[in-house]
């Protein structure tokens, strides 16, 4: 965080950090809604950059979601594979709040 700052900040910064990562998640999610529904990628070479940006968006999107059900792990005792699916929800619902902001 940045030095110097008050607990409190450090806490809305926090906030805010999450609020970003969980709304990067939705758009991501939004963005390739198309093939995440039809399953594997094409094999269209004009399809090419988009199976590279899929490639590099799902990089970032399981990075959150880790995040997310090791953040909810603090709260939730069950293993990481069994809260995995309330972690996507709580993004998905964070997601929503920061749009809304």
């Amino acid at each position: 965080m940045f030095a110097g700052a008050s607990g409190t900040q450090q806490l809305v910064l926090a906030e805010v950090l999450g609020l970003a990562m969980a709304r990067r998640a939705a758009d991501i999610l939004e963005r390739h809604r198309g093939a995440l529904s039809l399953g594997a990628p094409s094999a269209d070479p004009v399809q090419r950059g988009d199976d590279e940006q899929f490639a590099a968006d799902n990089a970032v999107f399981t990075a959150v979601l880790d995040a997310a059900n090791e953040c909810l792990g603090r709260f939730d005792a069950r293993p990481a594979d069994d809260r995995w699916c309330d972690a996507l929800l709580q993004i998905l619902t964070l997601g929503q709040l920061a749009e809304m902001e």
